[in-house]
């Protein structure tokens, strides 16, 4: 009975390690798939966040449909795996991303498309069969909306099952393995089986094993478990992760039938050497030898999985570190891409070495640490330092690994930052003058207001609108009427402070803050000056002269108040007035004294010349 005891308490044993080794292999492999595929959503969700920005800022009088058309070209170039990037209008019509000549698609009723019109996040649908490509796939999806809120659509990239599943292919799983992604509902998304390599059965369907359903009750975001595959019924020892920061699931199978063969050779010669006592020794031999050809053989395996990780890690597109204690223990060969450090020169340098300066790296470690610590993960955007001194905006993610140590992801986003800062520019100034807009020149309003009430130090709004200009516009043509206002704008640039603000309202308007002035008096001098070098003569390109005048209305905060949209109405009264009294002159807005000191300044400014 001892024997057949120690026989079995082995054989279980080596069982067991086979299991662990295999449980270990599958997640390894999951958690290397996850990785990349989190790598791309990323990619994604930068496109779609690029184009929902263009259309939120835009400022050109093209269509919004052939602007759409134009950002969704630039980007598809840099997600060339996703199969489609289409915007829809404000119904679900697609009305950019179609193939040319296509029929006419609508995404409405999908949905994906009330998800993203009610959320300011991504969206990532459930598994669905596309109208058009006649595939199964997933979507990304964003709000579309302009400046005031107003839902105008949404825009989508269509990453396919076969994508995945061209994916799942290059990886090594055995005769019997299967590679699959499900969603947070357990729908499935892709399944690559190495028996049936071009089969789609179960795609977008929820059938999955009891055993399954159990491991994510338990634990959702990575385990393991035994037990026949619900789709075709064969018994793996099967391992999954999520794929971080997204509602999906990598799971990575092996055929326990073909995993364990070595051991279940193993195990019917040691009952074979317990039933002989006779042949013990020949047994033990023999069962040693097994046992090194099934160690060798595993660790054959082993090494070919390690490989293929391997390859997902030291890739070209993502820059990846792994760190101990603010020191960099390894990094791959993406790295020099990125930031021209040779992945050799890097381990055994500080992390500072990534960084612009002391208080860049001291702040993000401030940051990252707590996170790294509670959540066991960290992610942010910053700029990092290239090797040779220039700086690289980038999308840093981490994965804490033990209390000391942490993996990185580092994605090149400088393109898509200097992108965003363009439009954010686009949209706050004027195109023709490059003068603030109306937007900025509200905002600055408000600010000052609110500076006035905590400090109790007053302010001018002053609303100026040119007189003359029609006539040249009418007869130079527009051309012309443009180079005039250009200068206009340079002119009132160069006359006023660094701390005061000018703007383009719109056609031959312009206004501008006074900051620290309290009464008519303190204005004078700066509105002379303006009106002296706007009366200055204007060259054009043929060489022709041109003049213009400007009337002024101002309307001082102690006499008006803080109110934005008060002081604006009623500079702009005043402007109004002053070219009533005779156009080139000033006028201040106010009752009583205020109007007859607004009458004085008109006059007083008129007589200058």
């Amino acid at each position: 009975m001892a024997l057949f005891a120690a026989t079995w308490a082995s054989l279980d044993a080596a069982r067991q390690s086979d299991l662990a080794r295999a449980r270990d292999a599958a997640g390894n492999l999951a958690h290397g798939l996850g990785i990349e595929i989190a790598s791309e959503l990323r990619l994604v969700e930068n496109a779609l966040t690029t184009i929902a920005l263009d259309y939120r800022h835009r400022t050109d009088t093209r269509p919004v449909a052939e602007r759409l058309r134009s950002a969704i070209e630039e980007q598809h170039a840099l997600i060339p795996f996703a199969s489609a990037l289409r915007a829809t209008d404000a119904s679900g019509a697609v009305v950019a991303g179609l193939p040319p000549g296509g029929p006419p698609v609508a995404v409405g009723d999908r949905a994906y498309f009330a998800q993203a019109r009610q959320s300011p996040r991504h969206v990532i649908s459930e598994p669905l069969f596309s109208r058009v490509t006649q595939e199964w796939g997933i979507v990304v999806a964003l709000r579309l909306h302009s400046q005031s809120g107003e839902f105008g659509g949404i825009v989508y990239a269509v990453l396919l099952s076969s994508h995945f599943q061209r994916l799942f292919a290059q990886m090594s799983i055995g005769e019997s393995g299967a590679v699959s992604l499900r969603t947070d509902t357990l729908a499935l998304a892709a399944r690559h089986s190495a028996a049936e390599p071009a089969s789609t059965r179960g795609l977008g369907g929820r059938e999955v094993s009891a055993e399954l359903q159990r491991a994510f009750a338990q634990r959702r975001d990575a385990g393991a478990y035994i037990t026949p595959t619900a789709l075709d019924h064969v018994e793996r020892i099967t391992a999954y992760r999520r794929v971080a920061g997204y509602p999906l699931t990598v799971l990575v199978g092996f055929s326990a039938e073909n995993y364990l063969t070595p051991w279940a050779s193993s195990a019917r010669r040691h009952w074979a050497i317990a039933g002989a006592t006779f042949g013990l020794v020949v047994a033990v031999f023999g069962f040693m030898l097994l046992q090194h050809r099934r160690q060798f053989a595993i660790s054959t395996y082993a090494s070919r999985l390690a490989r293929q990780q391997n390859l997902i890690l030291d890739n070209d597109m993502v820059g990846m570190v792994r760190v101990q204690d603010r020191r960099i223990l390894w990094a791959n060969r993406a790295m020099e891409r990125l930031l021209g450090h040779a992945p050799a020169s890097l381990p055994g340098q500080s992390t500072r070495i990534l960084y612009p300066s002391d208080a860049a790296f001291e702040e993000t470690w401030r940051e990252a640490g707590p996170a790294l610590r509670s959540a066991g993960h960290f992610r942010t955007q910053l700029r990092v330092q290239t090797r040779a001194g220039g700086a690289l905006w980038v999308d840093l993610s981490g994965a804490a690994l033990s209390d000391t140590e942490s993996i990185w992801m580092i994605v090149d986003i400088d393109g898509l930052k200097h992108s965003e800062q363009r439009a954010q520019h686009q949209a706050l100034h004027d195109a023709l003058t490059g003068l603030a807009n109306r937007r900025l020149f509200e905002d600055q309003l408000r600010r000052s207001a609110a500076q006035a009430q905590r400090s109790g130090e007053g302010f001018a709004v002053c609303y100026m609108d040119l007189d003359g200009f029609k006539p040249v516009n009418d007869h130079h043509g527009h051309e012309a009427g443009d180079a005039v206002l250009r200068a206009v704008g340079l002119r009132l640039h160069n006359e006023l402070r660094a701390n005061d603000t000018v703007a383009r309202l719109g056609g031959d308007e312009f206004a501008w803050i006074l900051s620290g002035v309290a009464s008519a008096q303190d204005v004078h001098p700066v509105l002379l000056r303006c009106m002296d070098a706007i009366e200055q003569p204007i060259a054009l390109d043929g060489g022709a002269l041109v003049t213009v005048g400007c009337s002024i209305g101002v309307a001082l905060s102690a006499t008006v108040g803080t109110a934005e949209q008060e002081l604006l109405a009623a500079a702009d009264a005043a402007m109004y007035e002053a070219k009533q009294a005779g156009r080139r002159r000033c006028a201040f807005a106010g009752l009583g004294a205020g109007a007859r000191a607004g009458a004085d300044a008109g006059a007083a400014l008129q007589e200058r010349s």
